[in-house]
């Protein structure tokens, strides 16, 4: 009975083969594996910021068992999970940086993957909080504005996007613009047709007061009202002539065209 009772009170199995990650985690928070809430304060308070209830605990358990594993697991110095090579090559972009110590290449590694690992962690979150199976732009920009550690990447995540479930809520509403726009233009599309030099009716007032010269289209008229020939009734005015329409493959516009970048 006691060696029964000493492996029930064993240390706990985290098992990424059920969910990943996050179903690991899931899994200890759900039997009682939380690490106490005052361990994460001052520089680690915000591993839990911008979550509450069960969500705040999963994260907390995935972080207990990240910093288990960095702790006790044997690491091999030898086995690259990133290139070497691009490590050098962004090093030489400080002159300081001589040589590259052996657990460095190690450090980044563990550093991308417990980035990725939690950044998509938190889109899951927000996905489930909004009863979706599918992982999408939006879920990922909420997950960064929830955290005071994912600020570096707002000029790629705008706070716009971040807002909401997209792009789309905080876009301007321009469909009353619009509708107002076509209510002015209706009652100058039901006015009667221009004067074609027909006789004037007796009982009509002077030219200057009538329907048919109203200019409907006052960029085809010429200075006396009348329609200019090149152009046919009805037509909208260009806001570009003939020949002066940009052509990408003309030489002297914008600088001579496109130019392979070396």
């Amino acid at each position: 009975m006691e060696q029964q009772n000493q492996k029930n009170t064993g240390p706990p199995i985290y098992d990424i083969s059920q969910g990943g990650h996050y179903g690991a985690s899931a899994a200890l928070s759900a039997q009682g594996y939380v690490p106490h809430t005052e361990l994460y304060s001052g520089l680690w308070s915000n591993i839990n910021q911008g979550l509450t209830g069960p969500s705040r605990e999963i994260l907390a358990t995935y972080w207990q068992q990240t910093i288990n594993h960095l702790e006790t697991d044997t690491h091999d110095f030898k086995i690259h999970q990133l290139p070497l090579a691009r490590i050098k090559k962004v090093m030489k972009a400080d002159p300081e940086v001589k040589m590259i110590s052996a657990e460095a290449p190690i450090l980044f590694a563990k550093g991308c993957d417990i980035f990725i690992t939690e950044l998509t962690m938190r889109a899951w979150i927000h996905a489930e909080d909004n009863k979706r199976r599918t992982l999408q732009r939006s879920d990922i920009a909420a997950a960064l504005a929830k955290s005071d550690m994912f600020d570096f990447l707002i000029d790629i995540v705008p706070r716009e996007d971040s807002a909401g479930h997209g792009s789309g809520a905080k876009r301007p509403n321009t469909s009353g613009q619009g509708a107002a726009q076509v209510s002015q233009q209706q009652p100058q599309q039901q006015m009667a047709p221009p004067d074609y030099g027909m006789p004037q009716h007796p009982s009509m007032g002077p030219p200057d007061q009538q329907y048919g010269r109203a200019q409907m289209y006052p960029g085809h008229m010429g200075g006396d009202g009348q329609q200019d020939p090149n152009q046919g009734y009805g037509q909208p005015p260009q806001m570009f002539g003939g020949n002066d329409m940009y052509n990408p493959y003309t030489q002297g516009q914008f600088g001579g065209g496109a130019q392979q970048v070396g």
